[in-house]
């Protein structure tokens, strides 16, 4: 029986915690920092509980004959703001510095985290005292009743905690000091109030007041969830530096932008091989940019780019002597300033439907002597294009209405 009791108590912080960390599309938080912001949340119901129960001492003295009042600044001011306040406090101290913090979501996996510790050890003090006093059956209700109730309640404001934490954070990075403490005094205040106004409305014991509870309860999860979908989707870095990553077969570095697309980097070591495949998408985003001067002096010798690709940046294949082909995609929008400059060994080009070439694009590529183009001539005088600073495209063989083979 007690261990039923006890899986009853825990599924829902798992349940909530599994939910919101898998909300973090971008970049996936350590675990071991997961494990040690729960451990975080347990600790700080120690001072949580004495704050408590000071502050429930001098309430008595000043309101104990006026119940309402009391309910009032017993819940407003002293269990909401304990509980809030240790909980913020024991996240920040090892989070505010921590290097993994570099998003704006990071901040909402580390309250949630931190929040859920703290509901766990109270949800299983709850159930188990219910239990030990009144029986099973009344214990399972408790257990049953918090999984709807407390511990999501705890979620809520944990992730309104977290949004405005990664914010502070955020406007640390850009120096911002006074937006800093803003956001800071918004992480506090506003769990603060809605956990108040949770326990106090829970607290008033009269029809009415249960009927505005009920009403309450259901328009905050309702406002929760989507707030907490809109903060992962609205997700993006606060460093102002975006994370070199490294693709599993170790060819290539990446970063995740803030719009959820890939943007290529470069090599990680000299390729040998025939044919450079950038793949069509890494850790399920599309790839979208190759970033500037990715490839330059490298010695690849033919490339093919992803059909999702959007944007070669400025120099990306800036000097490269050996190449010969390069396979673009039908979606691509553009061509940066100097992307093919002297490389040597392109004889001929296969341009698609773009919106525009940058500045000497091909200048010094002197084998270059055919360039074939998707559209027709009328469309191609659309394109954004300096043909005075793109002198090379006058000297070739110019083929319109191409076909791709």
């Amino acid at each position: 029986m007690e261990l039923f009791l006890f899986i009853i108590a825990i599924v829902p912080v798992v349940v909530l915690m599994l939910l919101v960390y898998f909300g973090d599309k971008i970049e996936k938080e350590p675990v071991w920092l997961v494990f040690a912001l729960l451990g975080m949340g347990i600790l700080s119901t120690i001072p949580a509980i004495i704050a408590e129960y000071i502050g429930e001492f001098i309430v008595d003295l000043f309101f104990h004959s006026f119940p309402l009042i009391y309910n009032f600044f017993l819940y407003f001011f002293v269990v909401a703001v304990a509980e809030e306040l240790f909980k913020f406090l024991f996240m920040f101290a090892i989070t505010w510095k921590n290097k993994h913090f570099d998003y704006v979501y990071d901040g909402v996996i580390y309250a949630v985290s931190t929040s859920l510790g703290f509901a766990l050890l109270e949800n299983i003090g709850y159930v188990f005292s219910t239990h030990f006093e009144t029986g099973f059956l009344s214990g399972l209700g408790t257990g049953i009743g918090r999984a709807f109730l407390a511990v999501p309640l705890h979620t809520g404001v944990a992730i309104f905690m977290g949004f405005f934490y990664g914010k502070a954070k955020e406007a640390m990075f850009q120096h911002k000091i006074g937006k800093c403490f803003m956001y800071i005094g918004f992480s506090l205040l506003i769990p603060m109030f809605i956990h108040g106004l949770y326990d106090f409305l829970c607290s008033a014991g009269n029809v009415l007041s249960f009927i505005v509870f009920i009403v309450f309860v259901v328009a905050m999860y309702a406002f929760t969830i989507t707030m907490g979908i809109i903060f992962s989707k609205k997700d993006h870095n606060i460093t102002g530096h975006l994370k070199v990553k490294v693709t599993k077969d170790g060819w290539l570095r990446y970063a995740v932008t803030d719009q959820r697309e890939i943007m290529i980097l470069g090599l990680t070591k000299p390729f040998n091989g025939p044919l450079l495949i950038i793949p069509e998408e890494i850790d399920h985003f599309p790839v979208r940019v190759i970033a500037r001067s990715a490839f330059a002096y490298t010695n690849i010798v033919n490339v093919q780019l992803p059909v999702n690709l959007r944007v070669i940046e400025d120099t990306a294949f800036f000097n490269c002597p050996y190449l010969k082909e390069v396979i673009l995609p039908n979606q691509l929008i553009g061509i940066g300033n100097f992307a093919f400059e002297y490389c040597y060994s392109l004889n001929r080009f296969l341009i698609p439907h773009i919106q525009f070439i940058g500045n000497h694009v091909f200048d010094g590529c002197n084998d270059l002597t055919d360039v074939f183009y998707l559209g027709s001539q009328q469309e191609w005088n659309q394109i954004r294009i300096n043909m005075q600073e793109n002198s090379k495209l006058l000297t070739v063989h110019f083929y319109y209405n191409t076909i791709r083979q």
